[in-house]
């Protein structure tokens, strides 16, 4: 199945002066939030910048938790957490990137949400390994700093290695005994953790599964695609073929078994030539179609041998596969592609799924950072592309960017808006919001890559700028120029 083109609803939308969107209903607040930290019943935002110095030590990284409310979230009702918080377990070191990936489910059973932190480039003491877990606790005062730390089997002494352990993580059901537990890649492996029983940190995985040197695993995404009650596993990656180092692309789907982690047959993406060349560079998972199965969205952006900037000069499409009880993609799948499009948008550079209308199909929203707005070159954009009962659509779609009426900034080159993209319900009404990072958003004078954060919330038509606000470094207390605030989000 293929849809018209994602580039050409880009390009008349971008074109438009402006984007009228309607003031979002109120709705009644969920009653579980698996990233409510506080337990006050409204999810809460992490936003993270692995960039960050610390007390000095460079790329060191931090990670800052905006409180959601019935008013959404503001910078007023925050905290940020490095290495060197009270509480937090280890150092923070130069290149540690503290914040390169997060996920949060409550690992303890508690009640409140728990926070996991990657930090793939910290040195383990006394071992040749490099990568770092760290697990904060929620509680009824948000996230105080208090956790444990985790590290690769492989780097228990010093005789083992292990390089960018805990570079992906994710938390959720694996085995389905109702527990959320932790997954995570390093540069040559998938681990998988039991339950973290007692606040302790495991001494070693129940299941793992190591890639040989023909595969280099980039992204981990979780959900139950196939209905079992626990969740799978998908990882994609470069794969070495045709005597080009990651000249294809893996994508391997694993469920938890008695005997470990068994991979699942998952069928090529036989609708859309390419998709096997153009590395998966985002992933995200949800109920689009509504039909009680998750399914699989991922963005691709073909590599360019001109590619001289920041983003590739390819238009990038956005893949679905659709979950179903024989498995993912076992019966449909669907592309919405860009052929003859916009070079240089990077459409799918970032992708997120929840329901942003609260009509009960998760909507996905794609990041576009290299897209022209208004002439001016790489000031980027976000698309809104909605599910219904046939799937993801792209009637109806919206693209906001910085020249968007409501939206707070101005565009201009190079902000990459649209970098990163995350759909979380952050005022509790049904509907998910968006948030969206421009990495390359300059605040302080002289600095190009200081970083910011926009939020724009969901309504029954869509997303609105009523309400839109928009944060940078100096809004949680940090001065640190060009460290790009705020560029992970959701892991």
């Amino acid at each position: 199945m293929r849809t018209r083109t994602l580039a050409a609803a880009l390009a008349v939308a971008t074109a438009a002066a402006g984007l009228s969107l309607a003031l979002a209903p109120t709705a009644s607040a969920a009653t579980s939030v698996p990233d409510d930290f506080n337990g006050d019943g409204v999810a809460d935002l992490v936003v993270a910048t692995p960039h960050a110095p610390v007390d000095g030590r460079v790329n060191a990284g931090s990670v800052s938790v905006l409180y959601g409310s019935p008013d959404g979230v503001s910078p007023g009702r925050s905290t940020t957490l490095t290495q060197n918080s009270p509480g937090v377990p280890g150092d923070a070191g130069s290149h540690s990137l503290f914040g390169a990936t997060h996920a949060s489910g409550d690992l303890d059973a508690d009640g409140y949400a728990d926070l996991v932190v990657g930090a793939p480039g910290e040195a383990v003491r006394y071992s040749g390994g490099y990568g770092t877990l760290t697990v904060l606790w929620g509680g009824p005062s948000g996230l105080t700093g208090d956790g444990i730390s985790m590290v690769s089997p492989y780097a228990a002494n010093e005789w083992m290695s292990e390089e960018d352990y805990g570079k992906k993580v994710v938390v959720a059901d694996l085995d389905g005994d109702g527990v959320p537990q932790i997954a995570t890649l390093s540069r040559t492996n998938l681990w998988a953790y039991d339950d973290l029983a007692g606040r302790t940190a495991p001494t070693d995985v129940a299941r793992f599964y190591n890639y040989n040197a023909y595969i280099q695993p980039r992204t981990l995404t979780t959900a139950d695609f196939t209905g079992a009650g626990r969740a799978q596993l998908v990882v994609t990656g470069g794969e070495n073929c045709g005597g080009t180092t990651g000249g294809c692309q893996h994508t391997a789907v694993y469920t938890w078994s008695d005997s470990g982690l068994q991979e699942a047959w998952l069928p090529d993406p036989g609708d859309v030539s390419g998709t096997n060349e153009a590395p998966t560079v985002s992933t995200a998972a949800g109920d689009v179609d509504g039909d009680g199965y998750a399914d699989l969205v991922t963005g691709h952006v073909p590599a360019s041998a001109t590619t001289t900037g920041e983003y590739s000069d390819a238009a990038g499409f956005v893949h679905v596969r659709y979950g179903s009880a024989d498995g993912l993609g076992a019966h449909r799948t669907a592309t919405l592609d860009a052929p003859g499009g916009r070079a240089g948008d990077n459409v799918g550079a970032s992708v997120a799924v929840g329901d942003v209308t609260g009509d009960g199909y998760a909507d996905v929203v794609a990041g576009a950072p290299g897209a022209t707005v208004r002439g001016v070159p790489g000031t980027g954009a976000a698309v809104l592309l909605r599910g219904s009962a046939t799937g993801l659509t792209e009637t109806d779609a919206q693209v906001v960017h910085q020249a968007t009426d409501g939206v707070p900034g101005t565009a201009e080159t190079d902000d990459w808006f649209g970098s990163a993209v995350d759909l979380t319900d952050l005022d509790g009404d049904g509907m998910a919001d968006v948030t969206i990072a421009a990495k390359g958003e300059d605040v302080l004078a002289g600095s190009v890559r200081d970083g910011a954060d926009w939020v724009l919330r969901g309504s029954a038509a869509g997303l609105t700028t009523a309400g839109a606000t928009s944060f940078s470094a100096q809004d949680v207390g940090l001065t640190a120029p060009d460290a790009e605030f705020g560029s992970v989000l959701g892991g």
